[in-house]
């Protein structure tokens, strides 16, 4: 039934080595009960783990049933262990906080058997053993030998082949010694009883067959196996389960046991799983704001392209675009003069907008754009009352210019003071800077004090404006090729064009000021017009005297 064949072990741990099996060969019948024997360190320890497949060999081979070993799937091994074989150790390995009956019965949750079954199955061996009174108490409520009979009888439960023994009266007096031994005696008539013990005597009085182990070797066995001396029982093999439900129910009831250390194992888990979370979240969460920065991060600002770009780089690096030295020669020794342009800049340059990209521009995609503004430039004459009388606006001085951006942009950026947002082209905006401020200049030019302090806002509401067109603006002097040729009114007409309908009058219609959260200033302190403005302007110019001369 079970054979050893030239079997080696051998441990090492770093330079150091040791051999527990040396060659050992050795054969069992299948009823007898074998005493392996040896001083400490013979390798009697190790011979069983290797026979209960609890530890594996290095070389030779381990026969069950004329079957090599030597190519065994962990598969197999427990099917073996769990069926073939029965454990009996000297510390006796039972679970405490669970009853004798449960002991029991855990050997037999991967049998396959149902609850009912196995109930009677561990009641049984606990009645062979003795125990039958004592199943429903706590294994530290027994003695040390009733201790080691539960063992005995969980070994026996699943009806192995062979019990393996290590040292199972080593912890126990003598008067169980020699209870437990006699009832191993018993378990022997039917099955293959290997135990390792140092007590010769105890070998002697009980086993029917005596194997004496030094250093890893076999040095004597008392009733060796002759040619047809070996068992021809067959072990039993089967698959190795257990029913989801059982495994479950032997969780819980584990569980429940140990309440404490459930309770503390799960706060230490979830803290553990919190933490992880945590950090996730915010590895995540700073990961979207990034992204959601880097989206918005003047996204809404307005990319302006002017009619005259200037190159900042090479102003900075102080080299033109275009070298003077490569057009002019330095100090030439010719007798010319040439003429050159004076106005001319290395450094700038005029963009030609097109209608073609113009065109381009409006069929950008819709996703990747806010708005798209068109303003023309186009020269405008402004007039407003100082001491109830009309003189021009100084545009320059005041920063008249168009506001930028759709409503929202204009509101998501810049907060509204006093009045409202203009919505038309006859509505103008003042702009203050972000200590509410207009410099001195800006004031002047509106016809008030230098010398005030402040001014309520109610002052610059009240404010009203009149803009002309060329045709309105300019009268016509004389004809030059049959071309009208037009001249600037003098001052004694300004009152009477101020006064004229020719004019669209403008007023301030609110005071804005940049938010604290604003991507970015894009308007100056100063007077500010609705881009529709210069669109009405422009309708009136093309019907006008002027742009026939123009033409």
């Amino acid at each position: 039934m079970l054979e050893l064949k030239d079997l080696v072990k051998k441990y090492e741990i770093g330079t150091f080595k040791q051999t527990a099996l040396d060659g050992v060969s050795l054969s069992f019948r299948d009823h007898e009960f074998v005493c392996i024997t040896g001083p400490s360190g013979s390798g009697k320890t190790t011979l069983l783990n290797m026979i209960g497949g609890l530890d594996r060999y290095d070389a030779g081979d381990l026969l069950i049933n004329d079957k090599s070993t030597r190519h065994f799937s962990d598969t197999e091994w427990d099917s073996y262990r769990n069926h073939a074989i029965g454990f009996v150790f000297q510390n006796y390995n039972l679970i405490t906080h669970t009853s004798v009956l449960a002991n029991v019965e855990i050997g037999l949750t991967l049998s396959g058997l149902s609850t009912q079954a196995r109930r009677e199955r561990a009641i049984e061996v606990l009645d062979r053993v003795g125990l039958k009174d004592h199943i429903y108490k706590k294994p530290n409520q027994l003695s040390g030998g009733q201790q080691q009979r539960v063992a005995i009888a969980r070994a026996l439960a699943n009806d192995p082949d062979i019990i393996l023994a290590d040292e199972p009266t080593g912890a126990i007096d003598s008067e169980t010694s020699r209870q437990i031994m006699s009832l191993i005696q018993e378990i022997a008539k039917d099955k293959l009883v290997i135990m390792v013990t140092h007590d010769e005597s105890i070998a002697e009085k009980y086993s029917d067959r005596i194997v004496a182990l030094r250093d890893g070797k076999i040095v004597s066995d008392t009733n060796p196996i002759e040619a047809n001396g070996v068992g021809t029982t067959k072990l039993k093999f089967k698959k190795t389960a257990m029913a989801f439900a059982q495994a479950l129910k032997l969780s819980f009831n584990n569980l429940r046991t140990k309440k404490f250390r459930t309770a503390i194992t799960a706060f230490a888990g979830s803290i553990g799983i919190i933490g992880i979370a945590l950090v996730l979240s915010l590895a995540n969460g700073l990961s979207n704001e990034i992204d959601r920065l880097e989206r918005t991060t003047l996204a809404e600002f307005p990319i302006q392209v002017e009619p005259t770009a200037f190159d900042l780089d090479a102003a900075r690096r102080g080299t033109p675009l275009e070298r003077v030295d490569d057009v002019w020669d330095k100090f030439p020794d010719t007798e010319e003069v040439y003429v050159y342009e004076p106005t001319f800049s290395p450094f700038q340059h005029t963009n030609i907008l097109t209608e073609d990209y113009l065109n381009h521009v409006n069929k950008l995609d819709p996703s990747l754009v806010n708005e798209i503004t068109v303003i023309d430039s186009m020269e405008m004459h402004m007039m407003h009352e100082v001491d109830a009388t009309p003189i021009m606006l100084n545009q320059a001085r005041v920063n008249f210019g168009p506001m930028l951006g759709q409503t929202d942009f204009f509101e998501a950026n810049y907060d509204l003071l006093t009045g409202s947002i203009p919505q038309d082209h006859t509505e103008l905006l003042l702009v203050v800077d972000e200590y509410n401020r207009l410099t001195l200049s800006i004031m002047q030019t509106f016809g008030l004090n230098g010398s005030l302090d402040s001014v309520p806002f109610d002052t610059f509401l009240d404010k009203s404006f009149q803009v002309f067109d060329h045709d309105s603006f300019y009268i016509r002097d004389f004809d030059v090729d049959d071309k009208p040729i037009f001249s600037v009114p003098n001052e004694s007409n300004r009152a009477t064009l101020f006064n004229s309908d020719d004019g669209i009058g403008l007023t301030i219609s609110g005071i804005a000021r940049l938010s604290d959260d604003a991507l970015g200033s894009f308007l100056s302190p100063g007077l500010k017009y609705h881009p529709s403005l210069v669109d009405t302007m422009r309708e009136k110019a093309q019907e006008s005297l002027y742009a026939e001369a123009q033409l």
